[in-house]
């Protein structure tokens, strides 16, 4: 490589000598891993590989505790997910979820604290009702262990 690029240093006695280059790029091709990846899903990776699959948000601190403890119950399940407990609206916290492309968002008021549920937006604005908790645990690992298969196949 150094010879193809002409590359050339004076050594102690003043003559110019071609160097050896030693090259190791672990991280290097890592990093161009990951650039494929984000540039084949345009940043809107699958629910299985999504750095965050979920989040989930409180419309007042009177389901801050119901919030924290549905996200801990995810978390025992391995679904990576972020509660919001800001005291933000509603509306600007879904933009915000939408906007960084996580898969689903769980929207928790006083209804939903009452019936132990969430209410469910998928990606792209798709309001899919309201489940329980137990419900989305299994339609969210059902969804990441079918994208797994159909993406297995493909090879």
């Amino acid at each position: 490589m150094p010879e193809r690029l002409e590359a050339k240093f004076v050594a102690e006695g003043g003559a110019k000598e071609t160097p050896v280059m030693l090259h190791r790029a672990i991280l290097g091709s890592f990093e161009r891993f990951i650039g494929i990846l984000i540039e084949h899903y345009e940043g809107v990776f699958p629910t299985w590989l999504a750095p965050q699959q979920v989040a989930i948000m409180n419309i007042t601190d009177k389901q801050s505790d119901f919030v924290e403890k549905a996200a801990k119950k995810l978390e025992s399940h391995g679904i990576r997910v972020i509660s919001d407990l800001r005291n933000e609206k509603i509306g600007f916290k879904i933009r915000e979820h939408t906007l960084q492309k996580i898969p689903y968002q769980l929207v928790v008021g006083e209804r939903e604290v009452e019936n132990a549920s969430v209410s469910v937006r998928a990606r792209g604005g798709v309001d899919l009702g309201v489940k329980t908790l137990d419900e989305f645990i299994a339609f969210i690992l059902d969804d990441i262990k079918q994208l797994g298969r159909m993406n297995k196949s493909e090879e």
